[in-house]
This record gives C-alpha cells, structure tokens and sequence, in this order.
C-alpha cells in the first residue's frame, strides 16, 4: 500500500516537472527567489544581526564624517564679494557659490575653475 503511494506522488511531481513556454520561464523564475521547492531556507540570525548591526555602525560613521566635514566648512572665512562673483560670473544660488567657495579655502579663483570644469563635464555628458 506504501508503494502505491509514492507511486502517485511520483507522477505528480513528474506532472509538475512538464512545463512549456512561458509557464516554464516563469516557474524557473519563481524557484530562484526561493521557496518554489517548498524549502524553508534557514537565517543566522547571529550572521544577520550583526550585518545589521555594522550597516548601523557604518551609517552612523558615515554621519558623523558629514558632520565634521560640515563644520569644517563653516570654520573656513569667505568674503562676501566673492559669492556674489560666483554667483554672478557662474550663474549659481548663493547657497551654491558658498559651499563651492569654501571647499576651495576661499578661494575665489579655484572655486570658478572648479564650477567651470564642472560645468564643462556636464556638457560633455550630456552632448554624447
């Protein structure tokens, strides 16, 4: 009687198999993002939480380079001729032509030059 069991579930699962077209990409699909076998696939949770927990600690380094770097440009002097030249020459907000102006120290030269090779790669970019 055993025998006869598996022999029915044999055939289902050879039933199964039998796939054409479309329904067979689909199926082949569907097996790869997991659980067309009906398998549980089992986590480490010590493995999961603690990638978990180094995204945190990354992301929370992350933020606080941002911050430093933040109020390291705010310690830099810039003068206020120089972001309306920027703003003017470069065609640019003053919030703009303020940060520009201090990662380049203040310096009014460096930061067109950056703002005009900057806008010079963008045309590049997009001409091709």
């Amino acid at each position: 009687h055993e025998m006869a069991e598996r022999d029915e579930d044999e055939v289902e699962e050879e039933e199964e198999v039998v796939r054409k077209g479309d329904d067979a990409k689909a199926h082949k699909e569907l097996n790869k993002l997991g659980g067309g076998d009906d398998q549980v696939k089992e986590v480490d949770t010590a493995k999961a939480e603690g990638a978990l927990s180094k995204l945190a600690n990354s992301e929370q380094a992350e933020k606080e380079a941002k911050l430093q770097r933040e109020r390291e440009l705010a310690k830099v002097k810039i003068e206020k001729s120089d972001v309306e030249l920027i703003m003017s020459e470069m065609e640019v907000d003053e919030a703009r032509a303020e940060r520009v102006l201090r990662e380049h120290n203040g310096e009014p030269i460096a930061a067109l030059r950056f703002l005009v090779n900057e806008d010079t790669q963008i045309v590049k970019t997009s001409g091709k």
